[in-house]
């Protein structure tokens, strides 16, 4: 279970990771039509944090958390939020909790 669930995070990261290279293209030209941040966050809360967390930096986009906190909090809460979850897959499986 834990092995499916990084793969989907692994792709889900990857695709949000091209979406930010996309964006990050079309803010340089003024008449293209932009991602919308909900999409941006989108896929990053369903698994996509990781792509999201390099995406940003790696393209320098949405950075400015004066002007985008709310995209920055989104962010970072997805992520911890992500890591939680793989590591109570982990706990679960190993046999340190059980559910019922």
């Amino acid at each position: 279970m834990l092995t499916v669930y990084l793969i989907i995070c692994g792709v889900m990261s990857l695709v949000t990771l091209i979406i930010f290279a996309i964006d990050k293209i079309k803010s340089k030209s003024e008449d293209a039509t932009r991602i919308p941040e909900i999409v941006l966050l989108s896929f990053i809360s369903l698994g996509g944090a990781f792509g999201g967390f390099f995406g940003m930096y790696l393209f320098r986009h949405k950075t400015r958390f004066s002007e985008k906190f709310h995209f920055g909090i989104g962010l970072w809460f997805s992520l911890i939020l992500q890591l939680a979850l793989a590591a109570f897959i982990a706990l679960v499986e190993q046999g340190s909790i059980t559910l019922f």
